[in-house]
């Protein structure tokens, strides 16, 4: 189950929080929660949607940890040169989707990446994100309508 959940799990990470580093870490915590959960009680109802909820809880928590840090980084010593790993990222396909991805409302990115990203059923999505089914369709439909005008160059 942790083998297939990885993938979808680090995916979706990446798709909030857009730092490898913090992605993974989010993802590793959700899943070793999975396990711990397993074990002490058993399986969750919805192995899918408890290692999801959790993921989300750890990446808002990693992206407001990485703000508070800001100020604190900014005065670090600049680096030189890029990694030649991060200039090819940057300049890739996936960065350009994931900044579109950026700018999506919250809970339209929220919604689009575990419908899409994570492949998750809608039913276990909604019930991740604490809303109606139907509220959850409208949220991924107008979330793909506004990525793909702000990657075709239109507004969002």
């Amino acid at each position: 189950m942790v083998h297939e959940l990885s993938p979808r799990v680090i995916a979706y990470c990446r798709g909030l929080i857009r730092d490898v580093a913090l992605a993974e870490d989010a993802a590793q915590d959700a899943l070793a929660a999975l396990v711990q959960r397993w074990r002490r009680k058993g399986a969750p109802r919805s192995p899918e949607a408890f290692v999801f909820a959790v993921a989300r809880r750890r990446a808002v928590r990693a992206i407001v940890r990485r703000r508070l840090l800001a100020p604190f980084e900014a005065h670090a010593a600049p680096v030189t040169a890029p990694q030649p790993h991060l200039r090819a990222e940057q300049s890739s396909e996936l960065e350009r989707v994931l900044g579109a991805v950026s700018r999506l409302s919250r809970r339209d990115r929220e919604a689009l990446l575990l419908v899409a990203v994570a492949e998750m059923d809608y039913r276990d999505a909604a019930s991740v994100l604490g809303v109606s089914l139907p509220a959850l369709k409208m949220r991924v439909h107008r979330a793909r309508q506004r990525l793909v005008a702000a990657l075709d160059g239109g507004a969002p």
